[in-house]
């Protein structure tokens, strides 16, 4: 390598460290991969007054309920329960509205979920400052969830497993 091709090349490689980068192709791993994405759901307890009711959330086999969605990812099933979670959950707000015009509980978590799960994350999860429109365990621990009667029939009341 001759002397100016290699001034050259030290030269690019200082104007990437300059600037915070390295010249490695690896690149860094958002810190929800370490979860895994949501393959699955998983049903829950809910203490009532009266006994208990279910309530279903994305899950990931092997890990429980630690696991993430986003941009296209995770399973249908699991990105269903959160836009049923959504709309039943949050009616009536810019939220319920995206994923109704989005496409509805399609199981696919595009635009419009992201757009959702993000305008949930900034007006009514208090997580504004970590706001990007992907489900993982912070969105999970303070939104509402529907109830279920005996795994089965949809009761159309919410509540935050996590405060009970």
């Amino acid at each position: 390598m001759s002397l100016r091709m290699r001034s050259g090349v030290l030269g690019a490689l200082s104007l990437l460290a300059a600037v915070g980068l390295t010249a490695s192709p690896v690149m860094a791993t958002p810190a929800h991969a370490a979860y895994g994405p949501c393959n699955t759901t998983s049903w829950r307890d809910v203490p009532t007054l009266g006994g208990k009711n279910d309530y279903k959330i994305p899950a990931r086999s092997g890990n429980g309920i630690s696991c993430y969605l986003g941009y296209l990812e995770g399973s249908s099933s699991a990105v269903e329960a959160l836009q049923q979670a959504i709309i039943i959950c949050y009616p009536g707000t810019w939220a319920s509205s995206r994923i109704h015009n989005s496409g509805g509980i399609d199981g696919f978590y595009g635009t419009g979920t992201v757009e959702a799960v993000r305008w949930l994350q900034i007006n009514r999860l208090n997580l504004a400052g970590s706001a990007d429109g992907a489900y993982g365990p912070q969105t999970r621990g303070k939104m509402k969830w529907p109830h279920y009667y005996d795994r089965g029939a949809l009761l159309y009341s919410c509540s935050n497993p996590s405060t009970l």
